[in-house]
Formats: structure tokens, C-alpha cells, sequence
């Protein structure tokens, strides 16, 4: 892959050495650690570890511009992928509902119908 030196901008971390994220290609990925640093002359390598996988961050400290030398590739976004799934997903019916299934179960009667009418009888012993 050749390096990608327009549409990069990395957000520093609070000490201005680490980054913490980037934005690049129109999209926002949160930096989850640094797997590495080294440092070659003025430039400085970071490889940093995303939710898509592995990125290589160049810095030239003399003009101040990052570079993506390595992405990760489709076999890389695949394992972090795979990673991020649940380790012991659990059986279909004691799974969570969804939200929007819930909303949709939750029907609230209309004024034609009645409504506000009790639909069950409670018998309460005092």
C-alpha cells in the first residue's frame, strides 16, 4: 500500500505524545492502544490498534505531517471482527429485545377503542 498523505488528521492524546484518534477517508476510529512506538531519525512510528484492525502512523517532527504507511488489510479487518464478538453468545430466548421491537409491541389503545379501561382484574387483600 503506498502512503496516504492527504485526508489524515490524528487527534493527540491529553499529553500530546499518544494519539487517541483519526479521521481519515471520511470516517472517525478510535485508537484502542498503541501496540508500539519507534523513532528514526525526525520520524516517529506508531502502530496503533483500531476496531478495523492495525494501523502504521508515521510523524515527520520536522514539518509536522502524518502518514498511514500500512492499513490493515481485508484478512486483519476480519479477525478484529471476529474478535469483537461476544465470546458465549446466549441461546435466542434469553436474548435482549430489541428497542425497536419493543416499542412496536407496546401498543397504546385509542381514544375509538376506549382506552384507559383496565383489561385485568387485580385483587388486592389489604
Amino acid at each position: 500500500m503506498e502512503q496516504q498523505k492527504q485526508g489524515l488528521r490524528v487527534i493527540l492524546g491529553s499529553d500530546g505524545f499518544y494519539p487517541e484518534a483519526l479521521n481519515w477517508q471520511g470516517r472517525t476510529l478510535r485508537v484502542l492502544y498503541v501496540e508500539r512506538v519507534q523513532t528514526a531519525g525526525l520520524e516517529r512510528r506508531y502502530r496503533v490498534r483500531t476496531s478495523e484492525g492495525s494501523y502504521d502512523l508515521r510523524l515527520n517532527s520536522g514539518t509536522g505531517i502524518w502518514q498511514i504507511h500500512r492499513g490493515p488489510g481485508w484478512l486483519d479487518r476480519t479477525r478484529a471482527r471476529l474478535a469483537a464478538l461476544p465470546r458465549y453468545p446466549l441461546p435466542a430466548m434469553r436474548r435482549r429485545a430489541h428497542p425497536a421491537r419493543k416499542a412496536a409491541l407496546m401498543c397504546v389503545p385509542s381514544a375509538v377503542e376506549g382506552g384507559g379501561h383496565a383489561k385485568r382484574l387485580a385483587l388486592v387483600r389489604q
